[in-house]
């Protein structure tokens, strides 16, 4: 008798190919997991290359925008030489045709920078702003106005370049004069 019947044989493999289906489900939940696991870190992934590509096209439009703010501002101060130039011709000097050729060159200069974004900070008249003046000076006037500017101010697009250099009111008058140094001179005076 020590052979197994056909029926006992068939409760073997029923009873073993349940277990077989319970390990079988197990694998399959492990590699459910796994597959998850999979799905979420190329999500993450994605995102991240998503993220990377978009701060490239921006540092790339940031460089093309600002790429030639050095020479911009190597340039203002040649700027700044002619606008005074023109300020203090003396009258006895002065040859029209000379300045007359030269005031174009000046306007030309001027196109060129604003072609390339440069744009004019607005002073006198406005609240002082530590983002746009630097403040030299304070002396009688309107309190925290610019009431004079020593310097002018320039922006690249929306970037300050060259803070203005201004004279900030202090609300306050002096004996010795609006700037308050006794002399009566004011920067702006021609000597």
């Amino acid at each position: 008798m020590g052979e197994k019947t056909v029926q006992e044989e068939k409760k073997e493999r029923v009873v073993s190919g349940g277990e077989h289906i319970e390990s079988l489900a197990e694998a399959l939940d492990e590699e459910r997991l796994k597959a998850e696991r999979y799905l979420a870190n190329w999500q993450s992934t994605q995102a991240d290359l998503s993220r990377l590509e978009r701060r490239a096209v921006q540092e790339k439009t940031e460089v093309a925008k600002f790429g030639n703010s050095r020479l911009i501002i190597n340039l203002l101060p040649v700027l700044d030489d002619l606008e005074r130039a023109f300020d203090f011709l003396p009258v006895g000097l002065v040859d029209p045709s000379w300045v007359d050729r030269i005031r174009p060159i000046y306007g030309k200069l001027q196109a060129i920078l604003e072609a390339e974004g440069v744009s004019q900070i607005e002073a006198v008249g406005k609240a002082f702003d530590p983002h746009l003046h630097e403040a030299v000076m304070c002396a009688n006037g309107e309190e925290g106005m610019v009431i004079e500017e020593v310097l002018k101010g320039y922006k690249l697009h929306d970037r300050v370049i060259r803070p203005s250099k201004v004279i900030v009111g202090k609300g306050k008058t002096t004996e010795g004069g609006q700037y308050g140094w006794g002399s009566g001179y004011s920067p702006g005076d021609k000597p």
